[in-house]
């Protein structure tokens, strides 16, 4: 029986194969381990125990197992050039158990014993440009154990050093500045009747283009000059040569090019390139022939949405009398209210979803006549823009009802007979509304913006060996995914006498 044990055991030495890459440099000073280091290994059918004795033997990592480890159990493994932690994590789990890396030894028990042993540990970490409230709704299902510091924009999360470098990733990736965008948001009501007998179709006026400019600087045409016929000339470097004669001024030139204006042919930033239906809507406003409603700006952060509400509140009574003589008073919101949600794409579009709604009292019923009848206008769109390309949302027709009361003076205000001398007239109106929003991104500095000395030293604390805490200075909030250091115990400070303990894990 013991020969049987002994040939058993020899072929499985046998079957065992492990061989460390050259990154291990065949050196034996196991004091000097990196986890860097990779693991070859093969073996069918064999001993858990077995498996983790021959690990700890050529990596130099001491390797402690706990009663919960069936040195019975036996698993199949094919691994090659595998970091020796990431081999230790295989073959653990591959068992049903779990480990934790304090310092350069591996406790592996199972996970019930393992959080029992070492415990739930306190992070503080703290926020630079997230918010705490938003980071812990993400982190909801990584841990439940998480308070929020809503003064100091802190998480305080009750975990285990396993689960916390984990967390501390997240909270890398999503700590960052955050694009903002200026939106610029015109309203313009429009009388139908007057587009008709303008002959304005803003459907066709959105594709032409037409340039004003003050001294002609259209297009390169020919061979350098800006138009042909002018002697004005470019140089190589894109300069300007002054000795030509232009063109008198208010004089264009008979071939004159239109196309979109660039930094090149702006000379001067004399010239402008616009659309025909910005100077129709511009000449219409000129003339009294449309009103502008709003004219606003907003600024909002990247994928959050921004509002302009310009609204009348109308109160009406619902309903009177009962206990006490109570009034029940609706309200009723009419006028305009533009939603906007930006979203700058990695390409540097802007896709912007815009949803507007007009609201106006149509008429009043119900037995008192005092019920509003709101009609309301909607529509929504979502489209992708450059920066500072405006967006146009027209068609939102409506009709303006009034009515306007004459009377014949003095007779009109005699009681019973004065109704003889009063009349009303009823007219009607239809407008559209024309919304034109332009996106900007807004340029900021805020990743250079320097951490103060509280934040470094939070960081030093529960981050030592962060690049936060001994690195550059630098707007980003980096924790390092191994966390150690001083985080101690919540149940007990017994720790911090017995000196730190790492708490990278896995």
């Amino acid at each position: 029986m013991q020969m049987r044990s002994y040939l058993n055991r020899n072929l499985f030495f046998v079957l065992l194969l492990i061989n460390l890459s050259p990154a291990w440099g065949q050196s034996d000073a196991w004091a000097d381990v990196s986890p860097d280091k990779l693991v070859t290994i093969n073996a069918e059918d064999a001993h858990l125990p077995s498996i983790l004795a021959i690990l700890a033997e050529r990596s130099g990592y001491n390797i402690v197992t706990g009663p919960s480890v069936n040195v019975q159990d036996k698993i199949s493994l094919h691994m090659n050039n595998v970091p020796i932690e990431q081999a230790v994590n295989l073959v653990v789990r591959a068992a049903g158990l779990s480990y934790e890396l304090v310092g350069n030894s591996f406790l592996i028990a199972s996970p019930g014993r393992l959080k029992e042993e070492v415990g739930i540990k306190s992070y503080v970490i703290p926020l630079q440009y997230a918010s705490a409230v938003d980071v812990k709704e993400l982190l909801k299902n990584l841990t439940d154990q998480i308070e929020v510091d809503a003064g100091g924009n802190k998480l305080l999360i009750n975990t285990s050093p396993k689960k916390i470098a984990e967390i501390v990733e997240i909270v890398k990736s999503v700590d960052v500045p955050v694009l903002q965008i200026r939106l610029e948001a015109r309203l313009i009501e429009v009388s139908v009747k007057d587009e008709q007998q303008l002959g304005i179709d803003w459907n066709k006026l959105a594709k032409i283009t037409t340039i004003l400019a003050e001294t002609a600087a259209p297009p390169l045409a020919g061979w350098g000059s800006l138009v042909p016929g002018m002697t004005q000339q470019l140089q190589t470097n894109g300069q300007i040569m002054q000795n030509y004669s232009a063109l008198p001024t208010g004089t264009i030139p008979s071939n004159m090019y239109f196309q979109r204006i660039t930094g090149l042919t702006d000379v001067g930033h004399f010239s402008r390139q616009l659309s025909a239906f910005d100077v129709t809507l511009d000449f219409m406003l000129k003339n009294n022939k449309a009103d502008v409603l709003a004219n606003s700006q907003v600024v909002t952060l990247n994928g959050r949405e921004a509002e302009i509400s310009m609204v009348d509140i109308v109160p009406y009574i619902l309903s009177s009398g009962g206990v006490g003589g109570q009034v029940q008073v609706q309200r009723e919101e009419v006028g305009i209210k533009l939603h906007i949600l930006p979203t700058v794409n990695s390409d540097g579009y802007i896709t912007t979803t815009v949803t507007p709604e007009v609201s106006t009292i149509f008429d009043f019923i119900g037995p008192d006549r005092n019920i509003p009848w709101v009609k309301k206008r909607i529509s929504t769109t979502t489209i992708r823009v450059h920066d500072d390309e405006s967006i146009v949302i027209a068609g939102l027709l409506g009709v303006d009802r009034k009515t306007t009361e004459s009377r014949v003076p003095l007779l009109g205000d005699l009681p019973w007979l004065g109704k003889f001398f009063r009349h009303w007239v009823t007219s009607e109106q239809k407008t559209d509304l024309i919304i034109q929003i332009t996106p900007h991104i807004v340029k900021d500095n805020y990743t250079g913006i320097l951490k103060s000395a509280t934040l470094k030293d939070l960081e030093g604390d529960y981050f030592p060996e962060s690049e936060t805490a001994h690195g550059e200075n630098s707007g980003d909030l980096n924790f390092d995914s191994n966390v150690n250091g001083n985080a101690t115990d919540a149940a007990t400070n017994a720790d911090k006498a017995a000196g730190q303990q790492g708490g990278s894990t896995k």
